[in-house]
């Protein structure tokens, strides 16, 4: 793969940290108005010595924390991915053993302190906004998916942030933290994937004690990293089996307290360990009260999990981009670089204008989640404020789950674009365009499949477009700017139609059937106008996002106008 910084080296992704995005929106909101600064002078706690007093001090700080990950990525964890990938997992007697290449770049991302990436710094995290984690999960996904698995894993256990009591976020968060835990979803069994309600892990009482007796399949790294140690956040049944979601509980189960029955052979991401575990009498330490185990907890986990799955997506178009440029502008083919040759010039283009929206998105996502998340730190605030952050709650809900599947699809397609452009040497392992392409397939299936994410979208957006609802004052807000664009105009006219035409159908599986064209006409219009508010704010890129914005409008209008033409045959 390409070595260098894979921050320095990403002008898109520059362009957005130093011009497009608004800091002064989030930084003193996210940072409450630097309290941790304040705090330092008095306490002189360590863990908060590198808090910023100011919003130039914070992205001083932020700036420094994506280089460092840049430069990680880029010049270390890239060199041994291809290797990585090849000489894959071993699984014997119950134990997992990764490749030792693998775990030498995991370790040098811990020294680095990028780990905790998830946390706040009071709990000895990095404490950065979502937007920075999005950007952190993007630069490293673009070197290797089973390696940042492995160290992004642990940014699940921000959850218990939210949820766990004081005394189990001070014992567990910095155990987590200083031992490199991984930390695993213990949610799907052989019998219920999505099917959450009706799981059977079971969870009994015991004195003081809960233990737990059940399988669980698909456990990501639920193994560690070889005997390394790690954590299933775990969803077990704490009621009876007919007490359905509110039946379910939450719990921590140490990866020493259950048995890895064996691992997956995967298409891809063939470094990540994909258990399945068994619980027989495992310890589990109960998270939050009984019985909110899938109806806020886990949600609220999976949240962080789609906004995560954005960013693979955008780091793997990144990767399958930059690889396939640099390869067409080398390879010679009828005396010129196939760069030249308009057909593959056109796919080019397209990766690159679809991939700086996908990046819009993802960033637009993170936001939305910074502009609320704030307000569960139990703050004194004004009713404004209240009323500020449940709106953005409200569009964080929907934008989330169109984010995970706008970007996890378009990562398929454009790396099948990329690999193309390769030609027969894109379908050997010579070239890492055949690891990526594997490695994209995952990305619209778990934490959730793309169409569970449509349907987490759908009531949002159909609802929202009322005439006082949240998604079409969100559209109305991102609009600001661009109301003499016309063709954006006329994109957003369709859209109206589209959601229109959608409501008037009264067969329900009809409904459920076409809720796809509807989910994926909103998010065109969303990164359309993301898109031409990133050209109208940007200095030093304005012509390429002017190209950019007309050429994607024009494909919206046509993907919208074939959407409305299907929904109205119904």
């Amino acid at each position: 793969m390409i070595q260098n910084n894979y921050f320095l080296s990403n002008e898109d992704l520059k362009e957005h940290f130093y011009e497009l995005i608004d800091w002064n929106e989030i930084v003193p909101i996210y940072e409450n108005q630097f309290a941790d600064a304040k705090l330092y002078q008095t306490s002189k706690n360590p863990k908060l010595e590198l808090a910023p007093t100011n919003v130039d001090d914070a992205l001083s700080y932020y700036e420094e924390i994506l280089k460092s990950c840049g430069e990680i990525s880029g010049m270390y964890v890239s060199q041994v991915a291809s290797k990585v990938d090849s000489i894959g997992l071993k699984f014997e007697n119950g134990e997992v053993l990764h490749p030792q290449e693998m775990v030498d770049v995991i370790q040098m991302y811990h020294d680095a302190g990028l780990g905790p990436a998830a946390f706040k710094r009071k709990y000895g995290g990095l404490g950065v906004p979502s937007i920075i984690k999005a950007m952190i999960a993007e630069i490293m996904y673009r070197s290797d998916s089973s390696i940042t698995i492995a160290v992004g894993s642990m940014g699940l256990a921000a959850i218990l942030e939210v949820c766990a009591t004081e005394e189990m976020k001070n014992e567990w968060i910095p155990k987590l933290i200083s031992g490199n835990y991984t930390v695993t979803m213990g949610l799907s069994e052989p019998d219920f994937g999505s099917d959450l309600p009706n799981i059977t892990t079971k969870a009994t009482k015991n004195g003081n004690e809960w233990l737990l007796n059940g399988t669980k399949r698909y456990q990501t790294v639920a193994c560690g990293v070889n005997g390394g140690p790690g954590i299933t956040l775990t969803l077990a049944r704490t009621g009876t089996q007919e007490s359905g979601a509110r039946g379910l509980s939450f719990f921590i189960v140490e990866n020493k307290d259950y048995q890895i029955q064996g691992i997956e052979k995967k298409l891809g991401i063939k470094a990540s360990a994909t258990c399945e575990t068994v619980f027989e009498n495992s310890k589990g330490y109960l998270v939050g009260k009984e019985g909110f185990g899938l109806v806020k907890y886990v949600m609220g986990m999976l949240n962080g999990a789609r906004l995560s799955v954005s960013s693979q997506g955008t780091g793997i178009v990144t990767a399958a981009f930059e690889e396939s440029i640099k390869y067409a502008k080398e390879r010679i083919q009828f005396g010129k670089p196939i760069f030249e040759i308009p057909a593959v010039r056109r796919m080019l283009d397209r990766m690159e204008r679809e991939l700086a929206g996908m990046r819009c998105l993802m960033v637009e996502a993170a936001f939305s989640v910074d502009k609320y998340y704030w307000y569960e730190d139990g703050r004194e605030i004004t009713s404004e404020e209240i009323k500020s952050a449940k709106f953005w709650e409200k569009v964080a809900n929907t934008l989330t789950p169109i984010s995970k599947y706008y970007n996890s699809e378009m990562c398929n397609d454009l790396v099948y674009d990329g690999l193309q452009v390769l030609g027969g040497a894109g379908f050997t392992e010579d070239y890492d365009l055949s690891r990526l392409y594997r490695d994209a397939r995952i990305t619209n299936i778990y934490d959730g499949t793309t169409q569970i994410q449509v349907n987490a979208a759908i009531g949002g957006i159909t609802s929202g477009m009322s005439g006082t609802g949240t998604f079409r004052a969100y559209l109305d807000h991102l609009s600001t700017g661009a109301e003499s664009n016309q063709k954006l105009t006329e994109i957003r006219t369709i859209f109206e139609s589209i959601v229109e035409t959608y409501k008037t159908i009264s067969e329900q599986n009809t409904k459920e059937a076409y809720s796809f064209e509807v989910v994926e006409s909103a998010a065109r219009v969303i990164i359309g106008y993301l898109m031409e508010r990133s050209k109208n704010k940007s200095n030093s890129r304005k012509e390429i996002r002017t190209k950019w914005c007309k050429e994607f409008h024009n494909d919206s209008f046509a993907i919208l106008s074939a959407n409305l033409i299907k929904l109205k045959s119904l």
